[in-house]
């Protein structure tokens, strides 16, 4: 049964595509995080100087809450990174912050 990925199987094959799966949408939400938030430091510069400022104190807002809190996304970064969440690693952090201030935007 080592092949399945149906019903109610909890085989090594299994979790490990169900993990392959977080992972790609894990990159996917980083990816549409850091766009939202390089638009919205570029749209700041054309609002009003209250306004642009008012966004950017605001730039990290609604972004994805998080899934720490998640036993199928604890055993993900438990296997695929370590232990460490890839959402607030500090390669991920430091790379937001630096698109909040429209300093790096190679990656997106």
């Amino acid at each position: 049964m080592d092949n399945c990925i149906y019903d109610d199987c909890y085989c090594n094959n299994c979790e490990m595509e169900f993990l392959d799966l977080i992972d790609h949408l894990i990159m996917g939400i980083q990816h549409l995080e850091s766009k939202a938030v390089y638009l919205r430091y570029l749209l700041s510069l054309y609002l009003s100087k209250w306004d642009g400022e008012m966004l950017r104190c605001d730039i990290f807002s609604d972004l994805s809450g998080g899934f720490s809190d998640k036993p199928a996304y604890q055993r993900y970064i438990s296997v695929y990174h370590g232990g460490l969440d890839p959402m607030d690693g500090e390669a991920y952090t430091d790379f937001m912050w630096s698109l909040s201030r429209g300093e790096d935007c190679t990656g997106l």
